[in-house]
């Protein structure tokens, strides 16, 4: 990406609301995770030969035990690519946001965190491969290797299929409805970020 370019582009961060300050690593999420009951594990390579670091709630981990069957799915994991936790993908923040509120079962989770953009760090981020959220113009950009295949199909779905009407969903990154999770959400315009329930918005 030319560098004329990178003046104009915005990344993704996950802020922390009652600080109002964006975490960029893991070293700054993890006391915060830990007082919501959170233990980090260690990070771990996956398949594709990115580093990721899962969170595990004790409560959830002792559920997970003694109270789920075989044949029901596994509980959501609370991960994000290590060690920074910028410049991702929205799928990746609300694959994350899910997880982590389905142990805490908050009613407003953005009064814990929320997602807002922010320019890209001349230092930080000139060396990194960004890649567009969307095919079209859009500003937003997250780092090559952030989103995994599995996140991408639970939250993607065909744009081309449901734009009928003549409607503008074309040019939004579309979610699918999964009723009353806490990031549940039709379509989510980047050009916009019009809030939602985790207070989904650009600076």
């Amino acid at each position: 990406m030319e560098e004329y370019m990178k003046e104009c582009m915005r990344k993704l961060a996950l802020w922390h609301t009652r600080t109002f300050k964006p975490i960029m690593t893991h070293d700054e999420l993890e006391p915060i995770m830990a007082t919501l009951g959170f233990v980090g594990l260690p990070p771990t390579t996956t398949f594709s030969g990115g580093v990721w670091k899962e969170y595990v709630c004790s409560a959830g981990r002792w559920v997970a035990n003694s109270g789920f069957s075989a044949a029901e799915p596994p509980p959501p994991r609370a991960k994000l690519p290590y060690p920074r936790v910028d410049g991702l993908h929205i799928y990746t923040y609300r694959a994350f946001i899910d997880a982590v509120n389905f142990y805490l079962e908050m009613g407003d989770f953005s009064d814990l965190f929320h997602v807002r953009g922010m320019p890209l760090h001349r230092a930080h981020d000139r060396s990194r491969k960004w890649r567009r959220m969307e095919e079209d113009d859009s500003v937003f950009v997250y780092r090559e290797g952030t989103l995994d295949q599995a996140t991408y199909n639970l939250y993607h779905f065909d744009k081309n299929s449901s734009n009928n009407g003549g409607s503008n969903k074309s040019k939004s990154i579309g979610l699918r409805n999964r009723g009353n999770n806490t990031t549940s959400t039709c379509i989510v315009p980047l050009k916009d970020l019009v809030p939602s329930p985790v207070k989904l918005e650009r600076v």
